[in-house]
């Protein structure tokens, strides 16, 4: 003390001990009223607020006024693929008085016809024109995880043209329809560009996702290849696939100059680029394409390391491969499975083009595959059976718009 005092430091130290009590003091308070807080918020009023939204969004299916005219998109990922695209296009290829509103998430980026109007996933503004549309289609359960309730008045089906819901099932005999919610579209509207497709439409989508990757076209052919997820978020593994070794094999067996399209697990931009950074030039970041199935057209031959897209893939009769360090194979579908990259060497080397097509073949009988081209149409169909209208899109959209520059 008499160091602080000659130091000239005492009073000065004094005060500073009593401020730093006060700021403790404060401190555990503030710790204490932010953990209360937080708690209170997890516990209570979140819950509150859950029941209470739920009530609201119940209240709006009821009370709101439903255009029979209008149609809602909703995917998951809010991006334009998969088969809500096809059924889309399928509209608007038909013309009409219907308008379609697609529900946008932040990280979509389309390209999006002009002739869509657009919400944002989960505001507001989403449950209010979900509660106003006479037809909501969605590719899995968005609706239901949102919280979205159906309205007395409207029809709500999956991607597939089944009707959701006993009650969509009974409002729809009772507008006259004769089907049933257990009814079927028999194939998949995404499959359609696969099966059904002409040699001019091919041709268009390979320029389309060619112009989109920035790839000059000199008539190289491709491989699509999707790496498996790392250990960690956000980290791909290549599952020692050498991509040298690879293109090489694929010019020995099927001839042609051979490019790869790699299309990770994530389609994030930067992400993707990261991954590819150390790849050769021939790899190309087919990320930068979010549409798979329009891969799955342009690509020459498909490497997948599990089931996901390649059941889709097999319909073209085209080359397909599983590389896979699992012990068992990815599904019954009669797939080419190599467990090392030596191996899948080899399977490229000794593929059999008669022994692939019969396999192929066999499988969409014994899985009683319908696939034909068809879906899309026969989904709108539907869609106009159940409703009377005769669907489209109107070319002249007005009112609510959240689209973002794309």
């Amino acid at each position: 003390m008499i160091d602080r005092l000659l130091e000239g430091r005492l009073l000065t130290l004094i005060v500073g001990s009593v401020f730093r009590l006060v700021e403790i003091l404060v401190r555990t308070v503030h710790i204490t009223v932010r953990g209360i807080r937080l708690l209170v918020q997890e516990t209570v009023t979140s819950r509150i607020d859950r029941w209470l939204s739920g009530f609201g969004k119940r209240a709006i299916a009821r009370q709101a006024r439903v255009d029979r005219s209008s149609i809602v998109l909703v995917r998951k990922d809010g991006e334009y693929t998969g088969d809500l695209k096809y059924i889309a296009e399928e509209i608007l290829r038909r013309g009409g008085s219907a308008r379609i509103t697609w529900a946008l998430h932040d990280r979509a980026r389309g390209p999006f016809p002009r002739e869509f109007r657009f919400v944002r996933f989960g505001t507001a503004a989403f449950f209010r024109t979900v509660a106003g549309a006479g037809v909501v289609i969605q590719d899995g359960r968005p609706l239901q995880e949102s919280g979205a309730r159906r309205g007395p008045a409207q029809l709500w089906l999956q991607a597939d043209g089944t009707v959701v819901g006993d009650a969509a099932a009974r409002d729809a005999a009772s507008s006259g329809a004769a089907a049933s919610g257990e009814w079927s579209a028999r194939g998949h509207a995404r499959n359609d560009l696969l099966v059904g497709a002409t040699e001019e439409d091919r041709a268009a989508v390979r320029k389309r996702v060619l112009d989109r990757l920035a790839v000059a076209d000199t008539g190289q052919r491709f491989l699509l290849y999707t790496p498996a997820p790392g250990s960690h978020p956000g980290a791909v593994s290549l599952g020692g696939f050498d991509p040298v070794r690879v293109r090489a094999a694929l010019s020995e067996r099927f001839g042609g100059t051979w490019e790869i399209l790699v299309r990770p697990p994530h389609t994030g931009t930067a992400e993707s680029a990261m991954m590819l950074a150390g790849l050769p030039a021939f790899c190309r970041n087919a990320a930068l394409h979010p549409d798979l199935q329009e891969l799955l057209a342009v690509a020459d031959a498909g490497l997948a390391t599990g089931p996901g897209w390649i059941a889709d893939y097999l319909l073209t009769g085209r080359p397909a491969f599983v590389l896979t360090s699992s012990a068992e194979a990815p599904s019954s579908a009669p797939l080419i499975v190599a467990r090392s990259s030596d191996g899948l060497l080899r399977a490229i080397a000794g593929f059999d083009a008669d022994a692939h097509e019969r396999g192929v073949a066999e499988h969409r009988r014994a899985s009683r595959d319908d696939e034909d081209g068809r879906a899309a149409s026969r989904i709108v169909d539907r869609i106009e059976e159940l409703t009377g209208m005769t669907v489209g899109t109107d070319r002249t959209p007005t009112g609510h718009d959240e689209r973002r520059a794309l």
